[in-house]
């Protein structure tokens, strides 16, 4: 469904609303289910998609067909609108992966920030981790859902098997699954959400890494590096990129000199952020962010870089910084 019709919807709503209070008091309510339940459905969808854009489409299809429909056979809406969007999430994260397999070069998931008071539109906290969520790229649509439920929502295995209409031996199944894989890609330490904490300590590693790139002390950044340090850049077909992804020390400070050096973008400025609860550089350019670098730290050195430039990726940042 198109965001005109999503947009037709709402005005119909908003302008027949002083209309229909007489004849239906619901509207008043109806109105409201998108502020009642839209921050709380986007974190399922987006989740499970890792595309932005695609999330909050989907859950407002999912909130408009309910505020347009038949609500009498709906005992429990918030419980009814978590499983359609899971539900609907799994089919378009099938579709979605398709679209994959033509990509050029490595796809990464859509950041959104989650600094607190920023970011409005969903509840931060239930936001996976960017790394963990480039991870569940491995997963099938619904070993990931099953994964979500269960360790980000804690979930029980009769609830999940209720939610995608499958018996509870087949959700165990599939979150034992969804395991075996995150582990076979050493992420053993990564399955669970991380403790919030204050990320003074990552920022002034990334601010000593930039300075470090920016005087050419190549020492410096390889101690700030993790020996297994890896780069995944996106671009898609609209933005330059690296097309495979870059592993090791001396391949990582190669291109980082080439993003901070010849890649870099004549009055364009930096703003650290969190994304996705990860240390991140927002780059800004005519008040539009061209460049957003997720970090990955680990006791103190840097283990993961991930590099999005694919405009369409950077859209929804264009609010927050």
């Amino acid at each position: 469904m198109s965001r005109f019709f999503f947009q037709i919807c709402q005005d119909l709503l908003t302008f027949n609303k002083e209309r229909m209070k007489t004849a239906f008091p619901e509207v008043n309510s109806m109105t409201s289910i998108f502020e009642q339940y839209q921050p709380q459905l986007f974190p399922y969808a987006y989740n499970i998609l890792g595309d932005f854009m695609e999330a909050e489409d989907l859950v407002q299809e999912v909130l408009n067909r309910f505020m347009l429909g038949n609500q009498a056979h709906v005992d429990n809406p918030k419980n009814y609108l978590i499983r359609s969007v899971i539900n609907r999430a799994i089919n378009q994260k099938k579709l979605l992966r398709k679209q994959k397999e033509t990509y050029l070069g490595p796809w990464l998931p859509t950041p959104v920030t989650t600094e607190e008071n920023i970011y409005q539109h969903a509840d931060s906290q239930k936001i996976i981790n960017y790394s963990l969520m480039v991870l569940l790229e491995h997963l099938s649509p619904k070993e990931r859902a099953v994964f979500i439920l269960k360790e980000t929502y804690d979930f029980t295995h009769p609830e999940i098997a209720e939610i995608l209409d499958i018996k509870i031996p087949s959700s165990r199944q599939l979150l034992k699954r969804a395991k075996e894989k995150l582990e076979a890609e050493m992420v053993v330490d990564q399955i669970h959400q991380p403790t919030f904490v204050s990320h003074s300590d990552e920022t002034e590693i990334i601010n000593q890494l930039t300075s470090a790139i920016n005087n050419a002390d190549i020492e410096a950044v390889k101690k700030l590096l993790s020996a297994e340090v890896k780069l995944v850049s996106d671009g898609g077909s609209k933005t330059s990129a690296a097309r495979k992804i870059i592993f090791g020390k001396e391949d990582v400070i190669k291109l980082l000199e080439a993003i901070y050096g010849k890649y870099s973008v004549p009055n364009a400025y930096s703003q650290f952020a969190i994304v996705n609860h990860k240390p991140s550089l927002l780059y800004i350019l005519d008040e539009k962010v061209i460049r957003c670098i997720v970090f990955e730290i680990n006791k103190g050195m840097v283990e993961d870089i991930f590099v999005i430039i694919n405009p369409d990726k950077l859209n929804n940042l264009n609010f927050f910084h």
